[in-house]
């Protein structure tokens, strides 16, 4: 194998040093030293000693036979069709089975080669699509509506009139005129679909920065929770701090803006909104109105700039005040963070955790990966996860679902076992992920489970892109708790609700880790 690249018609080729180019160096596992494969081919790669071309040893493709298989077992039988009504008194008859023959579909004499289709639009440029297109914009609505009507999972639980959400978001995307409208267009499509995975991303987003300060809802208010990334937000707002107008508009005001294009439950869309509360312009000034006990305080923060944000590490915003990712405190009750500690750096601490009286786990967010193994060591039973199942859609419009596949975890006992009192802190910033381990927790009473309910969205997140670089994420896989009961906008509710107070924050008081505390020293 050889590699030569040049730079114009007019230069020499430079060969490219390749590791093991003639493949006479096999690897452990057959394959040639230094290569690796990628995707799902159907390709056996092997490094062969028969029948080569030059010294001991090439490379051998096997190709095999493309399956007959169908892709589920059941299917639509021929002659089957779908009947859809479009509307003024038109409808569309479309056949869900197609008659082949020689391996074609069957279709008249003289009409144009599927080929030909598909060289005009392989002859598409798609980096010069834009917004500025409406054919793009209406047939990017078109794509996206169709993908959720046919494939998402959670319509039986969240009643939204899908049929009226496409001709509003039609007529909103003929009325826009940037890239930006547009994605604004089709963040607010997705809000009725209640999806906490729910969004739409574009490289025009890139173009705002947040502001250096942490809020959370705190007794009703919005309220300045951290400033500790920057200097200049510490000189303007304090933690504890009342929010009551940014920029000119009124608090409730600017929350309720940043809703409407944020999907998902009550509880994860105030999250979302709090994160992108006072985002603009990189390098541009935000004008806060605040109130600090019980007076009346104004002043500026500017955004971030790229050049800034590069130059230093800003530290990681909290809500509230944490110990240490895995602390021992006064009292002898152990910590850990598992937002910020994996797997990896636990094992080493599980003996000692093993013979801690009482342990308090932080789940107020979403877990360092691995960290459904932590809970094997809470049981001495097999645990298995909630259901996690991916419809087997063979009609339109998801009618007569064939089924789902997927499967569950299943979690056998690890030593050592953990054996003194255990808390979980939780609330709506644990989703998906975080979620399938807190199910666990709440099915098999692995702890006190202390705070406020999740997110109440889970499931594999199912990306797609529309023409004009739109990325849309949302949930394409179904998840029920144990008891098969809704899980999708519940989520996992707390044993013991906790929230903060204005004055708690004010006073660097986490008061739901505090009644964690107060709940472990009650236990027997």
């Amino acid at each position: 194998m050889e590699l030569s690249v040049r730079g114009s018609s007019e230069e020499d080729w430079t060969p490219i040093e390749i590791t093991n180019s003639n493949f006479e160096n096999k690897g452990e596992n057959g394959q040639p030293a230094g290569w690796r494969t990628f995707g799902r081919s159907g390709a056996e790669v092997a490094v062969a000693s028969e029948q080569v071309d030059a010294g001991e040893r090439s490379l051998e493709l096997r190709i095999s036979p493309q399956s007959e298989a169908s892709l589920f077992d059941a299917h639509p039988a021929s002659g089957e069709v779908a009947n859809t009504a479009l509307g003024r008194n038109l409808s569309a008859q479309i056949p869900l089975a197609l008659y082949s023959h020689n391996d074609q579909t069957l279709r008249p004499d003289g009409v144009p080669s599927p080929d030909r289709l598909h060289n005009t639009l392989d002859a598409v440029q798609m980096g010069k699509l834009s917004a500025a297109d409406e054919a793009l914009r209406l047939a990017d609505v078109v794509i996206a509506w169709n993908v959720f009507q046919h494939f998402y999972p959670y319509f039986e639980v969240v009643d939204t009139n899908w049929d009226q959400v496409l001709t509003r978001t039609l007529q909103r995307a003929e009325a826009d005129t940037s890239s930006r409208d547009f994605l604004r267009t089709l963040r607010r499509m997705l809000v009725p679909l209640k999806d906490g995975h729910g969004r739409v991303s574009h490289p025009a987003d890139s173009l705002t920065a947040g502001l250096p300060l942490q809020f959370d809802r705190v007794e009703g208010n919005v309220v300045v929770a951290d400033t500790a990334a920057s200097a200049a937000a510490q000189s303007c707002a304090r933690p504890g701090d009342v929010l009551t107008a940014i920029d000119g508009t009124l608090i409730e005001e600017a929350l309720q803006e940043e809703m409407r294009s944020i999907s998902g439950s009550p509880q994860w869309r105030t999250v979302r909104a709090l994160r992108q509360l006072g985002e603009g312009r990189p390098g541009t000034t935000a004008r806060l109105e605040l109130r600090r006990e019980g007076q009346a305080v104004a002043c500026q923060v500017a955004r971030p700039s790229d050049s800034s944000t590069r130059r230093r590490k800003r530290r990681r915003l909290q809500a509230e005040p944490r110990p240490d990712s895995i602390d021992v405190l006064p009292g002898g009750t152990h910590y850990v963070d598992l937002t910020r500690v994996g797997m990896e750096a636990l094992r080493p601490r599980l003996d000692t955790l093993a013979q801690a009286e009482s342990v308090i786990f932080d789940v107020r967010g979403y877990p360092e990966g691995g960290n459904q193994e932590l809970l094997q060591h809470l049981s001495s039973e097999t645990l298995r996860s909630a259901h996690f199942e991916i419809p087997k859609i063979i009609y339109p419009d998801r009618r007569k679902i064939a089924g789902y596949t997927g499967g569950r975890w299943t979690l056998p006992p690890k030593s050592p076992q953990l054996s003194g009192e255990v808390a979980f802190l939780t609330d709506a910033r644990a989703i998906s992920y975080a979620e399938s381990i807190m199910g666990i927790v709440e099915h098999y009473d692995l702890g006190t489970i202390v705070g406020r309910p999740t997110a109440g969205a889970n499931g594999n997140v199912n990306p797609f892109t529309l023409p004009g670089q739109y990325q849309v994420y949302w949930t394409g896989m179904r998840v029920q708790k144990h008891d098969r009961s809704q899980h999708h906008l519940v989520g996992i509710r707390p044993d013991v609700r906790a929230t903060r107070t204005v004055e708690g924050v004010r006073a660097g008081t986490d008061e739901v880790f505090r009644t964690a505390l107060r709940v472990l020293e009650r236990s027997p």
